[in-house]
């Protein structure tokens, strides 16, 4: 069966700011507690991971990640209410925008 298949990111000032991979690292943050263990998961390198949390945290007028120090006890990462409300937000967009994509398959003749 053909389907009708999207990305979706959400841009500011004409710039990615979150898409699957932001959104993939903040879920793995979340998971983890650690950026470094996120990255890992990811298979990305703890810099690329590093330099995605600060892109967020620069576009978004609230920290979207936390970022604890490390030391005896170990560091680790939070992922702020902030950032947990864009990835509500943008779980239910991308559910949204595959159901309109659902609808609209049944209308394309060469789809069905």
């Amino acid at each position: 069966m053909k389907k009708i298949n999207f990305k979706c990111w959400i841009e500011q000032e004409g710039e990615k700011f979150y898409g699957p991979g932001p959104h993939e690292l903040l879920k793995w943050i979340q998971s983890e507690g650690s950026l470094s263990r996120a990255a890992a998961e990811m298979g990305m390198s703890y810099k690329k991971a590093w330099e995605m949390v600060q892109r967020l945290n620069q576009f978004s007028e609230e920290p979207m990640v936390i970022a604890k120090k490390g030391g005896s006890h170990g560091g680790g990462a939070v992922v702020t209410s902030q950032a947990e409300i864009l990835m509500q937000e943008y779980e239910q967009l991308k559910y949204r925008l595959a159901e309109t994509l659902e609808k609209e398959r049944t209308h394309l003749r060469f789809l069905n």
